[in-house]
């Protein structure tokens, strides 16, 4: 399970944001706000709940 406590999500964010720079990629403007952030949180948790409930779906039209 992910910690999604708002200082493991910022830990998380900040160690993401070295990478990049040290990587060399450049800041693109993304909104970094805690409204943006939970938005995405939101999208992506969801997306990963419609993926858990079609895994199984998929696996009953596979071909046998």
């Amino acid at each position: 399970m992910v910690d999604m406590r708002p200082d493991a999500v910022s830990t998380r964010l900040r160690e993401m944001a070295r990478l990049f720079a040290q990587r060399g990629f450049v800041s693109k403007g993304v909104d970094m706000s805690s409204a943006a952030v939970t938005s995405r949180l939101r999208t992506m948790a969801s997306l990963s709940d419609l993926c858990r409930r079609l895994a199984p779906i998929g696996q009953r039209l596979r071909p046998r």
